[in-house]
């Protein structure tokens, strides 16, 4: 073996596969290094440091050889950062598959699932960890009791288990969904086919307490993880948990850096067999992983806003083939990508048992032409008197919940005469109200705009395209005077759940809504039409989804819960709340999905950069046959000219074979060292 002059290296197995982190795409492989006298307790998982290209770089050992591959000489190992085995095998071939199916590099997945080290962190977990181990031995010595002393005079014998005074176990929501006891049962067994289901829960059951059953049905020995967008859901199940008794742990983004490495490090060593977190805790390395429960996996949180853009979903997926660990996701409503999932034949739908309609969830009504008729004209405004109703009777029984598409005051204005949105002159930013008697100013730079007129019929008056969450406030502190009324969301920032008034109003944004503890009595749906009138391919779904999720947090009908949704009622996604596990709209979904070749059924990639890069890739990248290229077109952004963007898409069924030739020419333009920036990402949320 030849190596560079001044070190020696150890006798056995003296050569270090390591796997960087952050290098540039065509250098994601793995590289040889000697092992030094120093490092010789550098085993595969662990972090290191090496000189790579006149810097030090950090890595991760793959394995130790006793021969090198390579007639060149190896470099050393300049350091063994951590003893820690940061990435056993099973999370290192997680990190390959999903660096595959990205188009990505192993070592930007790497960086996603590392967190920075923290010395003082290590050190205190170490003394912890030593601690416990001291205790834990003191603890077994003092239970080693002879086998015929039995317990002290005057005590009883620990309860083996509880029941009811009928003998009967006490209900659980997730006992209504046929197979999810299966599921469980099945979770995390070595041999068979791995479990992966989804759940479509009803609004009377929360997913809190479906995840906290699954969660507690595991034998004690096996890990879950379970995943959900937004910190105040992680929390909700983590008093959830608490209250049962399960012990776990929060891995969580928002923690400070010391804090975080010491709960990744507690479990990584086994401390603890459940894991609560959202995107970043995607990655956990749960011992014995049994079960992985995502909820809500359509909400754009939980994508990835870094190289390689994965998507958690994805993640998911990739540690239940690698670790064969069980897939549950929990959702309010039902998601396009699980229905084309489903479809395949890779989940299993599960499907409550049939129970009273007035028992699963509230009274949900639209406004209809007959409650606009019956009204008269105030029928047709925004807030008409079956609303000002719904607060008035929901008030007297508990908190009512009120959403609204957007926050802010007036958020878009448009001409009164022609329709033309308001933009600001200067840069090309929304012009919004802030008050009521407010002038117009910009969005983005800010520009006051007094004298403003339209640009096509040069006229002045405007009017109100969308009423935000503070506008809303300010009318119904008119209408209730007297009721306590709160606002979540935007710049007023997030309402606790322990700060709804027990009979007031709260206005919220749609994923701002706070979760009291005995749920709203009532909800108010406003301005469906604004937020499905958005211009996205699937605004019709995502309103489907952020409905859903709001209804289910009000009461169910038989204890007086009621939701009104002030609209147009004959549209679908309307007249799918209405109606009760309807397949009419998903079928429709589906069928004009794939009528347009539209995702889940192709699949597409983004190519983002400088207009010479962009064309240069296209050009260069052998592409699979039958894929549609569309573009490059100049994105003819002012903040950054001369960028171009194009759109490839090819049938799901060779979707490996798009990631393939994509992460090859990734691969190939750094080494021909292409001038120009370029941004490559799989399954983009808005290519359309």
């Amino acid at each position: 073996m030849r190596t560079t002059a001044g070190f020696e290296v150890v006798e056995e197995d003296p050569v270090a596969s390591v796997r960087l982190i952050g290098v540039l795409p065509h250098l994601d492989r793995p590289f040889e290094y000697a092992v030094t006298p120093a490092t010789a307790a550098a085993s595969p998982g662990m972090r290191v440091r090496v000189r790579f290209s006149g810097r030090d770089t950090e890595g991760i050992v793959l394995q130790r050889t006793a021969r090198p591959t390579t007639d060149r000489p190896l470099a050393p190992l300049t350091r063994l950062v951590s003893d820690d085995i940061v990435v056993p095998a099973a999370m290192m071939r997680v990190c390959e598959e999903v660096a595959t199916r990205c188009a990505g590099t192993v070592g930007d997945v790497l960086r996603l699932a590392l967190p920075p080290r923290h010395a003082r962190a290590e050190k205190n977990d170490r003394a912890a960890e030593e601690s416990e181990a001291v205790r834990a031995a003191e603890e077994a010595e003092a239970a080693q009791v002879p086998a015929e002393a039995g317990p002290p005079e005057g005590t009883q014998a620990p309860e083996t288990g509880a029941t009811e005074p009928d003998g009967a176990c006490p209900s659980r929501p997730g006992d209504r969904y046929r197979g999810l006891s299966a599921l469980l049962t099945r979770a995390g067994a070595p041999a068979g086919p791995v479990p992966r289901a989804t759940i479509t829960l009803d609004p009377a059951d929360a997913w809190t307490e479906v995840a906290a059953d699954a969660v507690a049905a595991l034998d004690q020995d096996r890990g879950a993880l379970v995943i959900a967008p937004d910190q105040r859901d992680v929390e909700r199940l983590s008093h959830e948990l608490t209250a049962r008794g399960v012990a776990h742990e929060i891995l969580a983004g928002t923690e400070g850096p010391e804090k975080r490495y010491r709960t990744f490090r507690r479990i990584l060593r086994g401390a603890t067999r459940v894991v609560l977190g959202n995107r970043s805790a995607a990655f956990a390395p749960v011992r014995n992983l049994a079960l992985a429960i995502c909820w809500d996996s359509a909400d754009d949180l939980l994508e990835e806003p870094r190289a390689p853009y994965p998507h958690t979903r994805t993640v998911l997926q990739c540690r239940s083939h690698q670790e064969r660990c069980a897939l549950l996701f929990l959702a309010a409503s039902d998601a396009v990508p699980l229905r084309a999932l489903t479809d395949s034949g890779y989940l299993t739908r599960l499907d409550p048992e049939p129970a009273p309609l007035t028992q699963l969830r509230p009274r949900i009504v639209a406004m209809d032409e007959y409650l606009r008729d019956r009204e008269g004209p105030s029928g047709r405004s925004r807030l008409p008197r079956e609303a000002l109703r719904v607060i008035r009777t929901g008030i007297q029984h508990g908190p009512v919940l009120v959403q609204v598409p957007r926050s802010g005051y007036v958020p878009a204005v448009a001409c009164t005469f022609c329709g033309t949105r308001c933009r600001c002159p200067r840069c090309a930013g929304p012009l919004l109200l802030s008050g009521r008697t407010g002038p117009l100013q910009c969005s983005v730079c800010g520009r006051r705009e007094d004298g403003y007129r339209c640009p096509e019929c040069h006229r002045a008056e405007v009017r109100a395209m969308v009423i935000g969450s503070t506008r809303t406030a300010e009318e119904l502190r008119r209408a209730f005077p007297e009721v306590p009324l709160r606002i979540g969301g935007g710049a007023h920032g997030p309402l606790e759940d322990q700060d709804v008034p027990e009979r007031g109003i709260v206005v919220a944004t749609p994923g701002a809504e706070p979760a009291p503890r005995g749920r709203y009595a009532a909800a108010l749906l406003l301005d469906a039409d604004a937020m499905l009138a958005r211009a996205a391919y699937d605004a019709d779904v995502e309103s489907v989804r952020r409905w859903s999720n709001a209804i289910a947090l009000v009461r169910s009908a038989v204890d007086g819960g009621e939701v009104l949704v002030v609209g147009t009622s004959t549209l679908p996604a309307i007249r799918h709340l209405v109606a009760h596990r309807s397949e009419v709209f998903w079928d429709r979904v589906l069928a004009d999905r794939r009528e347009l070749d539209l995702p889940p059924f192709t699949r597409t990639a983004e190519v983002v950069g400088a207009r010479e890069a962009c064309h240069a890739f296209l050009e260069a990248v052998e592409l699979p046959d039958g894929t549609d290229v569309f573009g490059p077109v100049d994105l003819g952004d002012p903040d950054a000219p001369g960028r171009a963007r194009a759109v490839l898409r090819l049938e799901p069924q060779r979707s490996r074979e798009l990631a393939a030739a994509l992460r090859a020419e990734r691969e190939a333009t750094p080494a021909r060292k292409a001038p120009g920036s370029l941004r490559v990402r799989l399954d983009p949320p808005s290519v359309f």
